[in-house]
């Protein structure tokens, strides 16, 4: 299947808002704007070798035996990812009790939007994505005239474990075989670099590095302190609902990504795939805080960056 290239990296841009606004920012700029370069760098060479192999990742991991285990692999990993994100989504309403029930209803929509198909939810990505880039250049530039310069001090201590959720967006490989139209991968990827930078400069200059680091959603806090036009405005509900939009791109793309896994291995995998992501995915949102930030970092940088590296540079050439 072919989609439009802009409605493909508009869906991967809105997936990419989930952890340059949840997570980077905790990690101060320059780590924030390092750790989206690198992964822009990742994304940008699995652009390349798709755009060269014509195939998605599914279609050329199923070429052999091999690749036929890392899909099923790659297809657990997302399953329990659906879970973790989800429950990582409910830190969008801080001010509230919003655990398990926010994360259960996005994850809800996520899989009914993905049973229609992934063109569904990439044209879904391409209407988010408008409102969440007006939105946070909105409330960016109106941020950053009132940054405390001696709160910029880059931070010189990385927390590593935030680098690998930067390659989210990888879910979008797995979607389409090619893309209409004229693909310009570089502007959306500085967009996202960019993104992030801003974020965590707007976070570090409003609450302080210390204070980033140990806030649960610092972007939410850091938004309680905006002025429009000289007034104080309480934009942190604007927020949660940007991340909210950004996270329901996320989830679709997995939920998506894994009925196309599916479909390696089942005639008619719509349903049973929207039975597994809700109901797989809902459980692990309880399960999911068991294993360490290690863990999850590890597995996505296996899951998100190294097996769809070795799947597109070497996919399909042994038959079985």
């Amino acid at each position: 299947m072919t989609s439009n290239a802009r409605q493909y990296y508009a869906l991967g841009f809105a997936a990419f808002t989930v952890p340059a606004i949840l997570i980077l920012p905790r990690t101060g700029w320059l780590w924030a704007a390092v750790f989206a370069a690198a992964g822009a760098a990742v994304l940008a060479g699995l652009i390349v070798l798709r755009r060269r192999r014509q195939k998605s990742l599914v279609r050329l991991a199923a070429g052999s035996a091999a690749g036929r285990i890392a899909l099923v692999a790659a297809l657990l990993w997302n399953l329990l990812m659906l879970g973790r994100i989800a429950a990582y989504l409910c830190r969008a309403y801080p001010s509230g009790s919003a655990f398990p029930l926010a994360g259960l209803l996005l994850l809800l929509l996520a899989v009914y939007a993905a049973q229609k198909g992934s063109g569904t939810v990439l044209r879904a990505g391409a209407i988010v994505f408008f409102f969440l880039i007006g939105f946070y250049l909105l409330i960016m530039g109106f941020s950053l005239p009132d940054l405390r310069l001696s709160w910029l001090k880059p931070e010189l201590r990385p927390v590593w474990t935030a680098f690998p959720a930067v390659l989210a967006p990888v879910g979008v490989l797995y979607l389409s075989d090619g893309v209409q139209g004229k693909e310009r991968p570089a502007l959306w990827l500085i967009g996202g670099v960019l993104l992030a930078l801003l974020a965590a400069l707007v976070t570090a200059g409003s609450l302080s590095p210390p204070v980033a680091r140990e806030e649960t959603f610092p972007f939410y806090t850091a938004a309680k302190s905006v002025k429009l036009f000289g007034a104080m405005e309480r934009l942190e509900p604007f927020v949660s609902a940007a991340l909210t939009a950004g996270g329901f791109c996320l989830l679709g793309t997995l939920c998506a990504a894994n009925e196309k896994i599916l479909s390696v291995f089942l005639p008619k995998p719509k349903y049973f795939a929207a039975l597994a992501n809700f109901l797989v995915g809902g459980a692990c949102l309880w399960v999911s805080s068991v294993a360490s930030e290690g863990i999850y970092a590890l597995g996505m940088t296996i899951f998100w960056g190294i097996i769809p590296f070795l799947t597109l540079l070497l996919g399909g050439t042994k038959k079985t």
